[in-house]
């Protein structure tokens, strides 16, 4: 009896053992399932302020191979701070008109100019899609002065007149802000991603635009 006694006890033990061990097998394995299906973003404020991810269509994405062996995209968010309009003096000529009576004078441009959309962060050309889409379409990223064009104008008796040849532009004030967003997305830019403000830049520039010409003043 004292041997049947021992051989239950010993059945039992085992049981228990067998059922202990495929519990922890089970909580090894939803800790698994769980670590993959809901991770934790480990590199969340790492690089820099957790931000909402950018929408901007306008925003070029560029994939990276981050710090850490994290993969990343990598975008300028641009923002127009002001825009202010400006007449950019390429060349200038005066006539005075000592007579009594009128005189034409005839102004030509001989001193070319080029006035570029820079940046110092992203590129010119995704700031100059963005200025087009929020400022004015008749802005181009780069505009070179004519020489050679001509004006004439009447130079009333007694009088001065000022030619003024040039570009109409636009001074802005702007922010570049850097953006790198992980690579959970379901695509650059998407939703789904988690991004991280890496720079934000204050910045100015003149924006050229088509718009070129003579201008004339009496004094």
């Amino acid at each position: 009896m004292a041997y049947l006694a021992a051989v239950c006890v010993t059945s039992a033990l085992r049981v228990l053992s067998r059922r202990r061990s495929a519990a922890a097998v089970l909580v090894t394995v939803a800790a698994g399932v769980a670590t993959l299906v809901a991770p934790t973003p480990a590199h969340a404020g790492v690089y820099g302020p957790d931000i909402a991810c950018p929408t901007d269509p306008g925003i070029v994405w560029k994939v990276r191979a981050a710090s850490r062996n994290v993969l990343v995209w990598e975008g300028v968010n641009y923002t127009v701070n002001s825009a202010s309009p400006a007449f950019a003096v390429s060349d200038g000529r005066v006539v005075d008109n000592t007579l009594t009576s009128p005189i034409e004078a005839t102004f030509t441009s001989s001193v070319s100019n080029t006035y570029t959309v820079t940046v110092t962060l992203g590129t010119s050309a995704q700031l100059t899609e963005k200025l087009q889409s929020t400022v004015s379409v008749q802005i181009v990223q780069s505009r070179t002065t004519q020489i050679g064009i001509n004006a004439t104008v009447t130079v009333p008796p007694q009088s001065r007149v000022v030619g003024r040849y040039g570009v109409e532009v636009f001074n802005v004030a702007y922010t570049g802000q850097l953006v790198w967003q992980s690579y959970n997305a379901q695509r650059p830019g998407g939703f789904g991603g988690h991004c991280w403000e890496r720079s934000n830049v204050a910045a100015s520039t003149v924006a050229p635009t088509v718009l070129e010409g003579w201008r004339f003043s009496t004094s």
